[in-house]
């Protein structure tokens, strides 16, 4: 078979396998993924083997986009055909544009020679290429209606990345592995180092997000479980009317219309979704004209105890023996239509409402659109009994009626949550009823509940929509994903140099020794500028967030009330991340210089009691804002030598927690003389009366990155660092640090430390 028939199957192929591995980084709700190693493909394949390569490049990509579109629920119609091919054909002038710019410029494989080339080549063949066919792509979702026009900068940026991430990752690659070279072998060996590299990458890639999708998980559960709390309550407001309006009616003898309405219109004026509460006397048949006549002398003149026909109309109830009429309705407008309604009659009540007046019970009927309401709105008909003054038999049943999506609406304010939930009665075992379904709510679940209500069992259902998922995702994975390709892309692109570099070095055999001496130093300063950069490293991440930090305290200061509380809150947010942030990376390089025994100890004389002051004025506010006294009993009052800042971390660390996870407590921090194994210390103690640990998480309290018992919920925020953090500069300190705790009253932190650091001299 002809060559360039095969290596245009191999293209095909590859593009087309890529594709579908590659797929499974998209970010949604984008059509693009940040990663395409694709782009590599078409361009390596056309730089090493020119145009003969671009059939196999439209026809991977048309089946790579179609594949796509049938992967997201796209029917396969004539129009996506035409968007996969339009698309094809981008790939294709794409990969022709980088050619003719490395052959304008000098740069194809064969020409490159030094640093400054190669570097005009990955600019190239990455971003300024990759400009084709993400804009002709992004342009295309708006116009086939792939993806809406509001989405159209976003999925520019990211297919844009993803080509240009996998040009520069795939065509070095590509250019070394099948570059015409009698050392193939070579090629190979040095194609191996950023393969491994990129294995790293994508697994350090895949265990970040599955972290990250967890953690996602969890906050949309607490979402959920934050909205199903909201709607209980508001459901548990419902049932106190009802109680009250049955309470009523027990304690009376003698209620008429108007005492009726009188009673019930303050209970309703906060309550939009309740359309009606109702009294409905139990009747027996000998009863009945005395009672109709009642009901006509108090204003209803034209009353009847009546029924529903066969075709709906409304009709004098037939004999019975005995009703349950409607014949108290407030408001009364608006429910004529169904006053003396023989409520036992109908066929869909006649079971719970026996239950109501046989058993007692409080039951809701189940769903129903009422006869009263020309909308097909879903509603619930709670009914309690009532009793006789004397509180012995029942006499009637009331009954509060109230719409689904009112009650939804006052107790979810959000439109992006209105969206994304289900509600559903789940009571009969048939089919679920759907009470509410939010414009964007999918047909698989997120996160859902069940809860019960008077009987019936509710399920409420959260969906991942675009606007929750915006609120609960990170793209941490995106960024170590997209800087650990770019650092194999340089990998390549050195190696490429050192490629290109091979025949020269072939022929120049008696400089050998010479060249070999000035790689060496060539590695030993990049390992030097790699030392330095891991130096400086805390003072790049600090500094950048000092200013942060520094500048929104500025603005929050000095901005007064001219800014809106959305504003100020917004700024508040910053400075609060801001600074956990500062406080996880300075945890986070401490805790690695003490694994590496890297961290020094500045020794000093200072007075721990006056320390001891200083921080518990630094915390009294925040003990204060949850309602906790401060206590600090300090029966020491000498110098002690140790280096003050990680002393200060100690008590920060351990005075922070008792604070966070204590409310309407007492915290107490005490400073006393204790001696230890025959040396002179000093045991610091923080008490408080927070929630406690229990005794089978004391044991994982000081590992490092573990929360244990309630802390994820008391501090979603948190690293898990700083205990570990308080027990390493403790024995850092040749002290110690113990625990005990109560859970649900209290913990106590004890850290012994030495009055003199033994061989150390201090700092005067």
């Amino acid at each position: 078979m002809n060559k360039n028939i095969l290596r245009n199957v191999l293209v095909l192929l590859l593009y087309w396998g890529l594709a579908l591995s590659t797929e499974l980084l998209a970010i949604p709700p984008d059509y693009a993924t940040p990663v395409w190693p694709a782009a590599g493909v078409a361009l390596g394949f056309v730089l090493l083997y020119g145009r003969m390569i671009y059939p196999g490049i439209f026809l991977g990509a048309l089946a790579a986009n179609v594949y796509t579109s049938f992967n997201q629920g796209i029917d396969i119609t004539q129009q996506q055909v035409s968007f996969a091919a339009i698309i094809g054909i981008g790939a294709v002038i794409q990969a022709a544009f980088a050619r003719f710019l490395m052959a304008r410029f000098s740069l194809l494989p064969e020409d490159l020679s030094n640093g400054s080339q190669i570097l005009r080549f990955l600019v190239v063949a990455g971003p300024v290429s990759c400009l084709v066919n993400s804009l002709n792509g992004a342009t295309m979702l708006g116009l086939f209606d792939i993806v809406p026009w509001s989405y159209w900068l976003s999925n520019w940026i990211v297919w844009w990345v993803g080509d240009s991430v996998g040009a520069l990752v795939v065509t070095p690659f590509l250019i070394q592995l099948f570059n015409r070279n009698p050392q193939q072998e070579r090629n190979l060996q040095t194609a191996l180092l950023p393969i491994s590299f990129l294995v790293l990458v994508i697994a350090s890639f895949y265990f970040v997000r599955s972290l990250e999708q967890e953690n996602r998980r969890t906050l949309i559960a607490d979402i959920g479980q934050q909205h199903e709390a909201v709607l209980r309550l508001n459901i548990n407001e419902l049932k106190v009317i009802l109680a009250a309006a049955a309470s009523f009616f027990t304690a009376s003898d003698a209620v008429t219309a108007s005492d009726f309405d009188t009673f019930c219109r303050p209970l309703m004026q906060d309550h939009p979704s309740v359309l009606a509460v109702q009294w409905l006397p139990l009747i027996e048949q000998s009863e009945r004209g005395p009672f109709v006549q009642a009901l006509r002398q108090q204003g209803y003149h034209r009353f009847e105890i009546r029924e529903i026909g066969t075709e709906g109309q409304m009709l004098v109830s037939r004999d019975h023996p005995r009703y349950l009429p409607i014949a108290y309705t407030h408001p009364f407008t608006g429910n004529e239509r169904v006053h003396g309604l023989n409520v036992l009659g109908l066929e869909h009540r006649r079971g719970d409402l026996e239950q109501v007046l046989d058993q007692g019970k409080t039951l809701a009927s189940e769903p129903l659109t009422l006869v009263q309401h020309q909308k097909s709105e879903i509603s619930y008909i709670m009914a309690a009994p009532s009793y006789e003054y004397t509180g012995t038999r029942v006499n009637g049943v009331v009954q509060v009626i109230f719409k689904v999506d009112q009650v939804i609406l006052r107790s979810i304010r959000d439109p992006a949550f209105l969206a994304a939930i289900r509600l559903l009665d789940v009571s009969d075992g048939g089919p679920p009823v759907t009470l509410y379904e939010g414009e964007q709510a999918g047909q698989k679940a997120e996160w859902y509940t069940v809860f019960e209500f008077l009987g019936r069992s509710i399920r409420l259902e959260l969906s991942a929509t675009t606007a929750i998922m915006q609120k609960v995702s990170s793209w941490q994975s995106y960024a170590i994903l997209i800087g650990g390709l770019l650092y194999v892309a340089l990998l390549e692109a050195v190696l490429l140099t050192m490629l290109t570099h091979q025949r020269y070095i072939q022929t120049q055999v008696g400089l050998k020794t010479q060249e070999l001496a000035l790689a060496k130093d060539v590695a030993e300063k990049a390992s030097m500028a790699k030392t330095e950069f891991l130096a400086s490293m805390s003072h790049e991440l600090r500094t950048p967030l000092n200013s942060v930090i520094g500048f929104t305290h500025r603005v929050l200061r000095r901005s007064g009330h001219k800014l809106d509380e959305r504003s100020r809150e917004s700024l508040v947010i910053v400075e609060r991340n801001a600074n956990h942030l500062l406080g996880v990376i300075n945890n986070l390089l401490d805790i690695s210089k003490v694994d590496l025994g890297k961290l020094e100890l500045s020794v000093s004389e200072f007075p721990l009691d006056e320390m001891l002051m200083n921080a518990r004025d630094q915390f009294l506010p925040l003990a204060l804002a949850k309602e906790n006294t401060l206590r600090l009993d300090c029966q020491f009052h000498g110098m002690i030598q140790a280096d003050s800042t990680r002393v200060r971390q100690i008590v920060i660390n351990l005075l922070s927690n008792a604070v966070k996870f204590t409310a309407g407590g007492n915290i107490t921090v005490s400073l006393v003389d204790h001696a230890r194994n025959g040396i002179a210390g000093v045991l610091l103690k923080v008490e408080d009366e927070g929630i406690g640990i229990s005794e089978k998480d004391i044991g994982r309290l000081f590992n490092k990155f573990e929360k244990v018992g309630n802390m994820e919920r008391f501090n979603p925020e948190g690293t898990g660092l700083g205990l570990a953090l308080v027990k390493e500069l403790a024995e850092l300190h040749g002290g110690a640090v113990s625990v005990c705790s109560e859970f649900g009253k209290g913990t106590t932190f004890s850290v012994w430390l030495p009055q003199r650091q033994v061989g150390v001299a201090a700092e005067s």
